[in-house]
């Protein structure tokens, strides 16, 4: 984990539990006195169901930036196994073509891993000369002339593949680029506040149960939140996505080398 990782959970998990821990003491200064038969009888149900309906809003959500991270992993593995047909139905073509298209090929994969991979991690931004790169593969493929119809079913589908590798590619830049809308922050840093604060005019006569309870269950919930964080973002944070499938590609690009 990283320092800014572990600043982010120190601040996030941290925060709620100081959060909570405070706020039952000041809680129990403005309550204790003022407490009267039936005060937790009337205030418990209340907190139960506001905390079952945050529980279910924060578990929802948690599911929901998974999947978003686990269909960005499976995005980028499939974008990265694509180039590797690309790369072999270059055999067909011309040698000097052949020779130039790998060359793109080549270029392109190691700029996702070089350049375009360390910006999706900050600032989420495409590489301008990967978007070259690939604008030149097209341009060269434009420039085939197939003079058998079955040069002409060939480069079909060579079309038909760069086509799909530039779907995914669109799709994960779109995926870099957005996280967590402010409308979900909303809920769950407002949830959060709201199910910890009702805890603030519970009380016990002995606080130290209290603290311990409310500082666990404000833990758990920070915890959570933290999660959401670091799911929201896949291609940075702890658990970023890593371009060790293109560099796979590029070792496959080498043994495609040497074959022909």
């Amino acid at each position: 984990m990283s320092i800014g990782s572990l600043s982010l959970a120190l601040l996030i998990v941290g925060g709620t539990i100081a959060f909570g821990v405070v706020g039952v003491e000041c809680g129990r200064r403005i309550v204790k006195g003022k407490v009267v038969e039936g005060h937790n009888d009337v205030l418990v149900p209340l907190f139960l169901t506001a905390g079952v309906i945050y529980a279910v809003l924060l578990g929802f959500m948690v599911v929901a930036v998974w999947e978003t991270y686990s269909d960005a992993h499976d995005n980028a593995a499939q974008e990265a196994a694509v180039l590797v047909p690309l790369y072999r139905q270059t055999s067909d073509m011309a040698d000097d073509k052949r020779v130039e298209m790998r060359h793109l090929l080549r270029d392109y994969a190691e700029t996702i891993v070089s350049d375009e991979w360390p910006r999706l991690a900050g600032t989420g931004q495409a590489s301008p000369r990967a978007q070259y790169l690939i604008g030149q593969i097209y341009k060269e493929f434009g420039t085939l002339a197939p003079a058998t119809k079955i040069k002409e079913i060939i480069d079909a589908e060579f079309l038909r593949t760069l086509s799909s590798e530039l779907v995914f590619r669109n799709k994960r830049l779109l995926q870099a680029s957005e996280g967590l809308s402010w409308v979900m922050w909303l809920g769950a840093i407002g949830g959060a506040v709201i199910t910890i604060g009702m805890t603030f005019v519970l009380f016990m006569e002995n606080k130290w149960p209290q603290l311990l309870c409310v500082g666990t269950m404000s833990a758990l919930i920070g915890m959570l939140l933290y999660i959401l964080a670091i799911l929201s973002h896949p291609f940075s944070g702890p658990l970023a996505i890593d371009p060790a499938a293109f560099e796979a590609s590029l070792a496959t690009f080498q043994i495609i080398d040497h074959e022909t």
